[in-house]
């Protein structure tokens, strides 16, 4: 009998925060967003019905692991030992399960990082190698995961603008916590460059998505999201 090789699949993980959880599905799991009432009022369940898990399908993919974990930042908060923020060696190191290592790492975090008002970039040179600071977490957290999968591609998402339908008053706050949007998606970009990583810039494609509270996507924002996320890989393939 003829034998027939079966293409190995493309193994994808997910680095993220609140948007990028699902229960069930995101580790650890006593840090998800998107669960109980949470999940009904977004109209969100499974995979299919999030940005990850469509853009995994539209490459052809396989979720590897999904190390999402809400509230969590790139930058080591001064005030907090535990290890949830993204250039942390027990976020970077947790990409992999069962002796497999990604092929690709989606990694969509730098919102509450923004929210918390953390600096952006170091105003003098005591900051250079501070890991508080935006852009230097972020260039930490590149380098353990170059460093730990060596193999895979990174794909790194600038923040993205956001409406909510369901409260029309509510507005889009492009200068929070004292700093404006773009300083951290310029942080980002020059990162991913700087790194050879592919880069998903949501926040020059100008397309908003929409959320029930003005940060987290409903099911039609993972859709926009998703989709657009597939236009910016595609124009490089």
């Amino acid at each position: 009998m003829r034998n027939i090789l079966k293409k190995r699949p493309l193994w994808i993980s997910v680095l993220g925060d609140s948007i990028s959880t699902l229960k069930g599905y995101s580790r650890p799991p006593e840090a998800v967003f998107y669960e109980g009432a949470y999940c009904y009022e977004a109209g969100i369940f499974t995979p299919e019905d999030t940005w990850w898990g469509q853009l995994i399908a539209s490459l052809g993919g396989c979720l590897l692991v999904n190390h999402s974990i809400s509230g969590s930042m790139v930058c080591k908060h001064r005030l907090c030992e535990a290890p949830t923020y993204g250039c942390s060696e027990e976020r970077t190191a947790a990409l992999g399960r069962d002796g497999l290592s990604p092929d690709m790492i989606l990694i969509f975090l730098g919102i509450n990082d923004w929210g918390y008002g953390v600096t952006p970039t170091p105003r003098h040179h005591g900051e250079a190698e501070d890991p508080a600071v935006f852009s230097v977490a972020y260039r930490l957290m590149l380098e353990k995961l170059r460093r730990q999968y060596p193999d895979a591609t990174l794909c790194c998402f600038t923040l993205p603008i956001s409406t909510c339908t369901a409260h029309k008053t509510m507005s889009f706050p492009y200068c929070y916590a004292g700093w404006h949007i773009d300083a951290y998606c310029e942080a980002i970009r020059d990162r991913a460059a700087a790194y050879g990583c592919r880069l998903v810039d949501w926040r020059r494609s100008g397309i908003p998505h929409d959320t029930i509270d003005g940060f987290h996507p409903n099911a039609d924002g993972m859709r926009v999201l998703a989709e657009t996320a597939a236009s910016f890989l595609s124009q490089n393939d």
